[in-house]
């Protein structure tokens, strides 16, 4: 599966913080206009709109901490400059679902994955890479009906 998007570098400790306002900062800077005409500007704006852009985040590690991506499904065709593609390899994936607004949701299920589902379970199954991805729906994220997930890739047993 492969992704298409940009990313910023976050320590360890500071997730909880620093992924909303990664998302708070490029919401103001590349979506808030766009989604206002739907008029898409920029290569950047069009690949926002024609892979869907910011409907997955990826958290993969990296030697500081790990790199959070904002992310779409890649469809093909010319990389702007400016964005990236990310791939996971074909696996098999843990899927935990949440519902509730953001980013206390969401939260609330990374705690739950890392702390009960990956000690327990997900250190024996989860692939090597480390990486995991976000999954949100379309909607009002401050619903109280509002989904979102993780999925974790599995190694092949």
């Amino acid at each position: 599966m492969a992704f298409i998007g940009y990313h910023t570098e976050i320590a360890p400790d500071e997730g909880f913080q620093k992924c909303p306002e990664f998302w708070d900062k490029e919401y103001a800077q590349k979506y808030a206009r766009l989604w206002q005409t739907m008029q898409p500007e920029t290569p950047i704006e069009k690949a926002l709109l024609d892979h869907g852009i910011g409907m997955f985040a990826i958290c993969s590690c990296n030697g500081n901490g790990f790199n959070y991506w904002i992310a779409g499904l890649y469809q093909g065709g010319e990389v702007p400059a400016g964005l990236e593609l990310y791939s996971f390899p074909a696996s098999e994936w843990a899927v935990f679902t949440t519902k509730g607004p953001m980013p206390d949701s969401l939260q609330t299920l990374t705690t739950y994955v890392w702390q009960e589902w990956f000690p327990t379970e997900g250190i024996k199954r989860q692939a090597n890479d480390m990486a995991t991805l976000e999954v949100y729906s379309a909607g009002n994220p401050q619903s109280p009906d509002y989904e979102s997930g993780i999925w974790v890739p599995l190694k092949e047993d």
